[in-house]
């Protein structure tokens, strides 16, 4: 809690100067955005978009107000940007920014990291299947109860992230409907 409140007035005091900092920093309240890959990432592929993020973080900003924030890359799938709006908020042209860098690094490594699909752990393993198909996956056997799916829908914030992101199937809003059937 120090380092944070170190953080704050360093950034109050060079509040010209955008601020990019470590994801452990973070606090729980911070807004997150969830960028999901349409594959697994390489290893390069990490690192090219760590390398990518930081400096396009460093430099974000919502109406030339410094914003505090940082990016990961979780699960050699999902890319989290985390927000720390104890600063400043974001406004709707920081987030579009934010938006843009992953176009541009999809176009770059030929990766979709707008993909909408249902992840899925199979094992090890991250899967999808369409959102479409909820009722098929758990109908086909190939989504339990017990399944532990990436619900990226309902988070906002990095507590949102560490608590509700990873969940069973049955507990999942756009899933546990499903099981009422298969359950009976």
């Amino acid at each position: 809690m120090i380092i944070y409140a170190a953080i704050l007035i360093v950034a109050y005091f060079f509040k010209d100067n955008i601020m990019y900092v470590d994801f452990d920093k973070i606090p729980q309240d911070a807004r997150i955005w969830v960028y999901q890959a349409n594959r697994q990432l390489t290893a390069d592929e990490i690192n090219t978009v760590e390398n990518y993020l930081k400096p396009a973080v460093n430099q974000w900003a919502a109406h030339g107000a410094a914003l505090l924030a940082s990016a990961k890359v979780l699960h050699n799938r999902f890319v989290i940007i985390a927000l720390d709006q104890n600063m400043n908020a974001a406004s709707g042209c920081s987030i579009d920014a934010s938006t843009r860098w992953f176009k541009e690094l999809g176009d770059a490594l030929n990766i979709d990291f707008f993909d909408r699909s249902q992840a899925y752990l199979d094992g090890n393993e991250i899967k999808t299947f369409s959102v479409f198909q909820y009722k098929k996956a758990v109908e086909s056997g190939l989504v339990s109860p017990e399944t532990i799916i990436f619900n990226n829908i309902t988070l906002s914030t990095l507590g949102d992230l560490n608590s509700k992101w990873q969940m069973k199937a049955i507990d999942a809003p756009t899933l546990k409907r499903f099981f009422v059937n298969t359950l009976a």
